[in-house]
Parts: structure tokens; sequence; C-alpha cells
């Protein structure tokens, strides 16, 4: 298995999540809101699945206007960075978290 760009960078190990309720980022794409299925996730970023080609975006962009949704919690408003793109998947890093965004998702991690 060859690693994708950036993954020997990590801080947090992602872990693969099953189906079963969805955990996504929202967003806003030319705009329409969107919801990105998340296929693994850490706390410090996520592997994303992204349907459509977003062929504007590049390793260092940032993707505006985020929130992750989690089951059974609010939305959590992320800074999102795209450290890597095959589609229709893609890395992103999440960039300045919140203690109490970090505690969310470090909580949803330890019980899936």
């Amino acid at each position: 298995m060859t690693s994708k760009p950036g993954s020997d960078r990590r801080s947090s190990e992602r872990v693969a999540l099953q189906s079963g309720s969805p955990i996504y980022i929202e967003t806003e794409v030319n705009g329409t809101q969107v919801g990105l299925f998340i296929e693994d996730l850490s706390v410090g970023g996520a592997g994303l699945i992204w349907p459509d080609n977003p062929g504007n975006l590049r390793a260092g962009d940032q993707i505006p206007n985020c929130a992750l949704v989690l089951p059974g919690n609010d939305p959590i408003p992320v800074q999102v960075i795209v450290r890597w793109q095959v589609w229709p998947k893609m890395g992103v890093q999440f960039e300045r978290l919140s203690d109490g965004a970090r505690r969310q998702i470090s909580q949803f991690l330890q019980a899936s």
C-alpha cells in the first residue's frame, strides 16, 4: 500500500469510520450547502469523499466556512486545509481547533 502525500506528517492517528450515522464536513460550494462524507477522522484532520471534482482546490488551499457534523452534537466549526487530493478523495487538516472541539472529536473517536 502506498502512503498518501503528507501522511507521514500526521500528528494524530486517523480512525476509519464505520457506516452508520453519517459523519461529514458541511460547507458551501458555489452557493450550495454540501456535506462531504468523512472516511477516516482524527483530532488533526480527516479523509473526505468529494464526489464532484473540486478541480480548483490544491494542497495548501483552505476550504472556507466548514463545520464538522458528528452524531448527537452541534456542528463544530473547523478551519480546513487541503493536504492532498486524488479524486474522489481528499485529505484535510484541521487548523486552530478550540480545546472544546478537540475534546468533542476525541470523545467521539474513543466511543467509535
